[in-house]
């Protein structure tokens, strides 16, 4: 744990002052962390506006949104029965490891994702064929816990379909940045270090012992917080997420955001966040999709799949993972 990370759980009697603490074990206060999902034109939700970003507990509906990701995103995977039906009930089977069918999984398709013939196998059928019944069926994503930099509110939100590529290529955006921050908090704390140890050798035999200096905690993935937004690569076709503007947290937004990752992390180590799976089983009672009014030969996401694949829009397992 980080030096920032162990002032900031040191502190945490003091965010108690003057109100009511919650977490005695009630189920009514158990930490729910509202599902958010991207609107597509296919929605048969009531109300939906496809192109914004819409909180599946109450309806709202955002542009864009300022956020903070309170972990590494997490590859995952589900397959649904032949169709545009994305509901609970055509969900077959699903991975949240990328590795294994989850226990709970309807019908699972193999005993492990990798030698899965629904899965990224196929995409050298696909390669041949360019048909879209050669598309692997079983399709990964990437599951995120964001916070709201507004708000502070917690989503779970899952990014998928045309998404996918952006959207890795984003985090590599993030990856850098990181990276960088990380470099400069290196170099600061040696050069800490070389002026203290410089200052131990030139000290004589009565002079005050110097103090050794706080050094510069390292970098957390909440440090980094970017915009996320949607857009359509082309008229008509599908809503993509977008990842823009990225920027380092300044020092008072990182300790008020340290504060909501300590208490998220704990939370959920003690039982009292709801799990993905909870969240998403009760979003799917709120949030349905499903075939266009207007039933065509060929839905326009997958025709945007199909013409834009080669160039990145959907890529196969061999391009390689995301490590932040």
């Amino acid at each position: 744990m980080s030096e920032a990370l162990t002032v900031l759980n040191n502190n945490q009697s003091a965010l108690a002052l003057g109100g009511l603490g919650l977490g005695g074990g009630s189920r009514l206060f158990k930490l729910k962390p509202a599902t958010m999902e991207l609107v597509q034109k296919t929605t048969r939700q009531e109300g939906a506006q496809p192109g914004k970003f819409r909180i599946t507990a109450t309806n709202e509906h955002f542009e864009s949104l300022r956020v903070v990701l309170l972990g590494e995103p997490s590859e995952q995977r589900e397959y649904y029965l032949k169709g545009n039906d994305f509901s609970k009930d055509s969900k077959l089977c699903f991975s949240l490891d990328n590795v294994t069918p989850h226990a709970r999984a309807k019908d699972p398709q193999g005993m492990n994702c990798a030698t899965c013939p629904k899965g990224d196998i196929n995409w050298k059928k696909w390669y041949q064929t360019k048909k879209p019944e050669d598309l692997p069926p079983c399709r990964k994503y990437w599951h995120c816990v964001l916070a709201d930099r507004a708000t502070q509110m917690i989503y779970y939100f899952n990014v998928k379909g045309t998404s996918v590529s952006p959207f890795e290529q984003s985090m590599q955006n993030l990856a850098r940045l990181f990276a960088a921050i990380q470099a400069n908090v290196i170099a600061q704390n040696k050069k800490l270090k070389a002026d203290f140890d410089n200052a131990l050798t030139a000290r004589k035999e009565n002079d005050t012992m110097p103090t050794e200096p706080a050094y510069v905690a390292m970098p957390n993935i909440f440090d980094i917080t970017f915009t996320l937004y949607s857009y359509q690569k082309e008229k008509g076709g599908p809503f993509i997420v977008g990842c823009k503007d990225f920027a380092q947290l300044k020092p008072e937004d990182r300790a008020s955001f340290g504060s909501l990752f300590l208490d998220f992390q704990e939370r959920k180590q003690s039982g009292q966040v709801q799990d993905q799976m909870a969240a998403e089983a009760e979003a799917a009672e709120a949030a349905v999709n499903g075939p266009a009014t207007t039933p065509a030969p060929q839905t326009q996401e997958v025709a945007s799949v199909i013409s834009s694949a080669p160039q990145g829009e959907v890529l196969p397992p061999e391009a390689g993972q995301i490590t932040i």
